[in-house]
């Protein structure tokens, strides 16, 4: 029953063209039923009465019903599909906005294949829920009604022998249907790792030809997909004897009807007329009886993506906030501040207690893995803290609307993630409503204008997925004149120059600088006048602020910091 009522929930949009379907559906059904009752009179009165002034109409008539079908049929197919399209176009959509709203911490325990593989694959499987199950339900279930009807009409006892074996069929698709339910929710779950090797061999592409690994990837990408292939096969067999149960039972029920019907006729109390009638509509009945055991079946392939889709929706959104704010003026305060992540013990930050106050540059050094990246996210609400506050400006983090938080944050990182675009939508990415000459001028000001002026098509030329087409320090300058054009008062630089060479670092950082200029900046430190440079610099270790001061301060007393101090140099020499 919560399945019944999901599935009525799901489809209710749509309602309109449904009942239009049902509508053309039930003429459909009424139109076949006249093609089984015309053969009594067509042999009757024609063959047994000879009366052959009306065979010319027999003919004409015929043409007339299944033309008629045809026609109306059409227009219910249509219908029908249609709907189902719109509910897979409408559901993609519902799924593609809710995993915008998902935090961050869900894509670090999701693999991305899953997640396409249940917006492509699961709802390609829902597109059947009306353009096939209930078209099927709606035409089928008044043809067989009709159908029946007539053969009862014509010799009721007989009609009844031969249906005695229907519960079976019923018993069966039921029995079926399950078990292919179960095997089809495995199947999707096989495709979507199908799907995540694709993605994962594309992404790590140089990684694979470098270590020559084609071959690895190909025999795991193999395997994945002969799992999937045994899973669909079994799928397959099932559905498939489903349908072979109804045509024994359907062959055994007519052979039945056809042996007792002539016996009638030759007792004399039963015209052949009448038997030929019956046997053509109980014949015509199963067709549709078999649509429909095929109909049940695919509703329960059609259950389990629904409760695949649902899985993902129920996944809990970000939590918005309340409090709007529009400017940055006072300090970002972290307060006994810890962080672990969910299903771990072990926390990543220890009582966090830090100051960050307007238009501060605050360097923080550190091992990797000890928490810097971490602490940055905390920042945007990219994840939040399980012990501790946040507060910007004397407000929580956890209570500041998210949009209004995030308008005043830029991030440029190592790990630039451009769009599959223009160079212009690419930058103008940074802000809604950005003009052509503001994107040229946040170009300029990350010295990007430079090498674009040289692209074939300049600002209208396309750079790949992930921005591949342009070098390592080219994508960093779009990152960057994106944050310019943003113009936020709070910039986040996440080692944002680490993978470049001395060349590209250069004009990289000269485009830094201009960005950090009248900013509250954050950095995970690289370069050494960065560090330098900084009002404060923080040093981590093991999840903890072990110490913090201006370069001066901590190069005098720290010998932690001089150790980092002194890699740093050796590393730019």
């Amino acid at each position: 029953m919560r399945m019944f009522k999901r599935i009525i929930t799901l489809t209710k949009p749509y309602w309109p063209r449904v009942v239009g379907g049902i509508v053309l559906g039930l003429i459909v059904s009424g139109i076949t039923a006249s093609i089984a009752w015309i053969v009594k009179p067509a042999l009757d009165d024609v063959l047994v009465a000879k009366k052959y002034e009306y065979l010319r109409f027999v003919p004409l008539g015929i043409v007339l019903l299944f033309t008629a079908k045809g026609l109306v049929g059409f227009g219910q197919t249509y219908l029908m599909k249609s709907a189902g399209m719109k509910l897979m176009r409408e559901m993609r959509n519902r799924l593609f906005n809710h995993i915008l709203t998902l935090p961050v911490g869900f894509f670090n325990r999701e693999s991305s294949g899953v997640i396409i593989s249940r917006i492509i694959n699961d709802v390609e499987v829902l597109n059947g829920l009306i353009s096939h199950v209930m078209r099927t339900f709606v035409m089928e279930i008044p043809t067989v009604v009709f159908l029946l009807g007539i053969a009862f009409y014509r010799r009721w006892d007989l009609t009844l022998m031969t249906l005695i074996l229907l519960p079976f069929i019923g018993l069966s698709t039921r029995k079926f249907g399950k078990r292919v339910k179960k095997k089809r929710k495995d199947a999707q779950r096989r495709i979507s790792l199908v799907t995540h090797r694709i993605g994962e061999a594309i992404q790590g592409m140089r990684i694979i030809k470098v270590f020559n690994r084609e071959d690895v990837m190909g025999e795991k990408f193999k395997n994945e997909n002969q799992r999937y292939y045994r899973e669909m096969l079994r799928v397959i067999r099932l559905k498939e004897f489903t349908k072979l149960v109804i045509d024994v039972v359907t062959g055994m029920g007519v052979a039945f009807a056809l042996w007792y019907g002539v016996t009638l006729i030759a007792k004399g109390t039963m015209s052949p007329g009448d038997l030929a009638s019956m046997l053509a509509a109980v014949y015509m009945a199963f067709s549709p009886i078999k649509k429909i055991g095929e109909a049940y079946t695919a509703l329960q392939e059609t259950i389990g993506s629904i409760e695949r889709i649902d899985t993902l929706l129920d996944t809990a959104q970000e939590e918005k906030g309340s409090i709007k704010i529009d400017r940055f003026t006072d300090a970002l305060r972290f307060r006994n501040v810890s962080f672990a992540y969910p299903g771990n013990s072990s926390y990543v930050l220890k009582d966090i207690n830090l100051d960050i106050n307007h238009g501060e540059v605050i360097a923080i050094v550190g091992q990797s893995g000890v928490g810097k990246s971490t602490l940055v996210d905390l920042i945007p609400r990219f994840r939040r803290p399980s012990a501790g506050v946040i507060t910007i400006d004397g407000i929580n983090l956890n209570d500041v609307e998210q949009h209004s938080l995030r308008e005043l944050i830029g991030i440029v990182s190592q790990d630039i993630i451009l769009f599959n675009d223009t160079v212009r939508e690419n930058i103008a990415f940074g802000r809604r409503g950005a003009t052509e000459s503001d994107i040229i001028r946040a170009a300029r000001l990350a010295y990007a204008d430079e090498f674009i002026s040289e692209l074939p098509e300049q600002y209208d030329s396309v750079i790949g997925e992930r921005g591949l087409m342009l070098s390592g320090g080219q994508r960093q300058r779009i990152a960057i004149a994106r944050a310019i054009l943003k113009n936020p008062p709070i910039l986040i630089l996440d080692e944002a120059t680490s993978s470049l060479d001395s060349v590209s670092e250069a004009t990289v950082q000269k485009a830094l600088e201009k960005l950090m200029k009248g900013r509250t900046t954050i950095v995970i430190a690289h370069r050494l006048s960065t560090i330098r440079n900084a009002d404060r610099i923080v040093i981590l270790d093991k999840g903890r602020i072990t110490d913090s001061g201006t370069h001066e301060q901590l190069i005098s007393r720290n010998d932690t910091y001089m150790r980092f101090y002194n890699a740093f140099a050796m590393s730019a020499s």
